[in-house]
């Protein structure tokens, strides 16, 4: 393996092909969604067998709009790393949550004044932001985005594939990249031509 300088998330893990891939090539974090609402939701007992046959990576638990009671008892039951929120708990509540916390903001719902009052608001207790964007389009600034990079740690979700990611990284410098996972082919059976071509970009791959 190379050195690597960006951290990958692969995120969104909904098959054991995944975890595998991500554990076999090291990458950092390995993401789970429990967020019931989204497409990729995994029940918490489906990722247990999952996280229990792989090793080496972070597993990381993203949460939808759960209490704080919810996300404590999955994070207790599978042992979670790093716990990821995108819902409106205030920072307060989070004190609660025994783990490194990444909180994820919308720039498709933010402008620039709102954007910097999130990371002002949760700087202090958070350990990452996700910046990703729901809707495509973003109306944030770029140079302000180069500085929240700068001065906070990113995991940059934006457009990311093997064709945007070198100029990402050269434009922002984030922490880490999101990268999503996808469905089996068949159980047992993925393809990982996008994922080996992105980790080939970033140097992470022998060769």
């Amino acid at each position: 393996m190379k050195h690597q300088t960006v951290k990958i998330k692969l995120g969104n893990i909904t098959n054991l092909s995944d975890a595998r891939f991500a554990a076999a090539a090291g990458i950092e974090y390995m993401g789970f969604c429990f967020d019931t609402n989204n497409v990729n939701y995994i029940p918490p007992i489906k990722a247990k067998e999952i996280i229990d046959w792989t090793s080496g990576c972070f597993v990381m638990a993203e949460f939808g709009k759960q209490s704080i009671h919810e996300i404590m008892a999955i994070t207790e039951m599978l042992n979670i790393d790093v716990v990821e929120i995108n819902n409106h708990l205030l920072p307060k509540d989070l004190v609660e949550i025994d783990k490194p916390i990444i909180k994820k903001l919308d720039l498709s719902l933010l402008n620039n004044e709102s954007l910097a009052a999130e990371i002002t608001l949760f700087s202090t207790k958070v350990d990452a932001f996700h910046l990703f964007a729901s809707h495509g389009n973003i109306s944030i600034n770029e140079e302000q985005l180069k500085e929240i990079c700068n001065s906070s740690k990113i995991i940059w979700g934006i457009n990311t594939s093997s064709k945007t990611i070198k100029q990402i990284i050269a434009n922002y410098q984030p922490y880490a990249i999101n990268i999503s996972g996808g469905d089996e082919e068949k159980t047992g059976v993925k393809d990982f031509d996008e994922l080996n071509n992105i980790l080939d970009v970033l140097g992470i791959l022998e060769g």
